[in-house]
């Protein structure tokens, strides 16, 4: 969240983001009358008798003379001293999140003594439309700038962005003015199932789409035909259980005629079934549609351990059928996606693309058909296509989710993503400095972004899975950083015991003599190398990444060691050649020796190392611009790292301009 002005206060303005911007103003209007009708509902606001506690009004216009007057009394309310506390209505504004509508509200607010007036903006689904997509060109979106009016037209207010995505508010400069100042993580309650349950190691959940159904032809893949029998299986179980409606999505792409192939599919299977289930008990059709269903039954009583017997699911299915209204969801030439009413039917197949890919809740939602990949890879657009998410602890044994094979493995990756960020942002919360100070540091997998880069105007860093070698780069740094430096590693190493690595290999020369203590705990490590300083930009994006690796290994495993070796310590005189710049881009590791009949003599820095933990090479050079030219620094202070390939993860780091020093 960014505060600005003074506290959260009596008249409160919503503007939900429902998605891009769309030529069509109502185009996303079915979400905004989702968020308008659970405010009513949640907050009671047509309850008791008298003046009511909330005043609530949707889209508001400039030029409506009620909306004008309503809100108007509303601030009087709050300003009169003949009224109590409970006679003062609250008022509630809720505005879809597009140009004009925004617009009206600010021209509106313009007109009123705000002064004294505080507001409380919450910005829903703030990653999306907020941001200012044309950064990088140095202008501003249209949004953006209506958001930024809207804010400058309320002179005491807190802006709240709220989203479960928030990479990119997140990326985006700090001196933006929507860039956040502090975060509050929420916990779902105990109900609630998300990632780290579907996508657990062997999960039951999920299934794999195969290959050759991701792109069908003329008939209906197999596996979407299962899936739909599995959801049917547990709407007659949940009809016969509690009598409780139950919804399925199929997410086959964004594109219209998918969508009318699969509604074709879905309604040709119901209507097939239903005809088969009249039949009788000895025809072939029967027997080969009971078998399916009994395959289904099976398969989520693998899970759900209070099935009703398949005898009376089977009894249950006509009506299960017949009670299922299979819809298109989007606006298939209509100015906006159709409304549903979830109590008119019993169970409802939802068929959609972008309509469905954020904010839209699909309700009791059991199975899920996606064969969609992922897209240009952003990880907050593969987050918000898990409409599968959500509070379903109670009916968890019929839940199902079929993907992609490619998708399943992001979706797998950005838990890990998202545990990381969220106990970042959780340390953050009480912590001086906030996400002013925050160095920006994910665990991200490689096939996926962050977020659109086109909100984003610092750069990041990224690294691969591969682990491997790491070399400080920047050398030459101011001689306060190298001395601090100096000081911190010699404080490091005087606190375990080196003994010589005569293993790896045995020389009489200082030069090539290693000192080791292959036991350092990790979090010692962890906790000299968030100290250590450094310059480049790379170098940091590099030890921040490798500080996240570290974390991570930890966290899994607190016994974890780390082998350090002091590389050289006894010899003297030994120099590197660094650029201009001041940099060793080449790096600084002394590489094998040759002998003069073949074979190898010094194996080389590299070969100090140990493959089943991570090691830390300390070295100190002098540094000077050319092999004979004067010192520059002594003894500088320099590190290599490696990390073997069983803990190496993908990490992404920012870091941005104008940002104080992080930690």
């Amino acid at each position: 969240t960014r505060k600005r002005g003074g506290p959260e206060g009596h008249a409160a303005a919503e503007t939900p983001d429902h998605g891009r911007s769309f030529s069509s103003p109502d185009y996303f209007s079915n979400l905004l009358n989702q968020s308008h009708e659970r405010l009513e509902k949640d907050l009671n606001v047509h309850a008791g008798e008298g003046l009511p506690s909330w005043k609530i009004q949707k889209n508001v216009q400039a030029t409506d003379a009620h909306d004008e007057q309503s809100i108007r009394q509303a601030i009087e309310a709050w300003q009169d001293d003949e009224l109590e506390d409970d006679e003062r209505p609250t008022l509630i504004l809720t505005v879809l999140k597009q140009r004009q509508r925004l617009q009206n509200l600010t021209n509106l607010l313009r007109r009123l003594d705000l002064q004294r007036v505080p507001v409380l903006v919450i910005d829903d689904e703030a990653d999306q439309a907020s941001l200012n997509t044309r950064v990088q060109q140095g202008g501003e979106s249209a949004t953006y700038t209506r958001l930024r009016e809207l804010r400058d037209a309320l002179p005491c207010h807190t802006y709240l962005q709220y989203t479960a995505t928030p990479q990119a508010p997140l990326l985006i400069n700090i001196a933006d003015v929507l860039s956040p100042d502090f975060p509050k993580v929420l916990d779902p309650g105990a109900d609630y199932i998300g990632g780290q349950e579907f996508f657990a190691p062997g999960s039951p959940y999920i299934r794999d789409i195969p290959p050759q159904d991701i792109a069908p032809g003329n008939d209906p893949p197999e596996s979407m035909l299962e899936a739909v029998r599995v959801f049917f299986v547990g709407l007659a179980a949940s009809l016969i259980r509690d009598r409780r409606r139950r919804s399925m999505l199929i997410h086959p792409s964004r594109l219209r005629a998918d969508h009318r192939q699969v509604v074709q599919w879905v309604t040709e299977a119901k209507t097939t079934w239903l005809t088969a289930l009249r039949l009788p008990e000895t025809d072939p059709d029967m027997i080969e549609l009971v078998d399916d269903f009994r395959t289904a039954y099976e398969h989520l009583a693998t899970t759900d351990a209070d099935l009703p017997s398949f005898e009376d699911v089977l009894a249950k299915l006509p009506r299960a059928l017949r009670q299922t209204t299979i819809i298109e969801f989007n606006t298939n030439g209509r100015p906006r996606t159709p409304e549903i009413n979830w109590r008119d039917a019993e169970g409802w197949i939802l068929v959609g693309g972008q309509a469905v890919d954020r904010g839209f809740t699909v309700d009791l939602l059991t199975v899920t058909y996606m064969p969609r990949g992922v897209g240009v890879g952003n990880a907050d657009t593969l987050q918000q296509r898990a409409r599968f998410f959500g509070y379903k602890r109670k009916y968890l044994g019929i839940c199902r989710i079929w993907l992609e094979a490619v998708t399943r493995s992001a979706f797998e990756g950005y838990v890990e993503h998202e545990n990381l960020m969220r106990r970042e942002l959780k340390l953050l919360e009480t912590k001086q400095g906030g996400l002013n100070s925050w160095r920006r540091r994910f665990i991200l997998d490689s096939t996926l972004q962050p977020c659109r880069r086109n909100v984003v105007s610092d750069t990041y860093f990224r690294a691969t899975r591969a682990g491997g070698w790491t070399q400080q780069k920047g050398a030459l740094i101011s001689s306060d950083l190298r001395n601090r430096n100096a000081e911190l590693l010699e404080a490091f190493a005087q606190a375990f015991t080196f003994t010589e690595d005569t293993v790896t290999y045995q020389s009489a020369e200082d030069s090539q003599r290693h000192f080791v203590a292959r036991e350092v705990p990790i979090a010692a490590v962890i906790d000299m190398l968030a100290e250590y300083r450094l310059e480049d930009p790379r170098d940091t994006a590099q030890f921040t990444g490798m500080l996240v690796t570290l974390g991570e290994a930890l966290r899994q495993a607190p016994d974890t060691v780390v082998a350090v070796y002091r590389m050289r310590p006894n010899a003297s005189g030994s120099r590197r050649t660094i650029s201009a710049s001041g940099t060793l881009e080449k790096g600084f590791l002394q590489g094998p020796t040759s002998l003069a009949r073949g074979g190898v003599n010094y194996p080389g820095d590299t070969a100090f190392n140990m493959n089943d933990r991570p090691t830390i090479q300390l070295h100190r050079f002098d540094l000077s611009y050319t092999d004979q030219g004067p010192i520059e620094a002594s003894s500088a202070p320099l590190l290599a790292t490696h990390i073997p390939s069983h803990l190496a993860r993908e990490w992404l780091v920012q870091l941005q301009a104008g940002q104080v020093d992080a930690d």
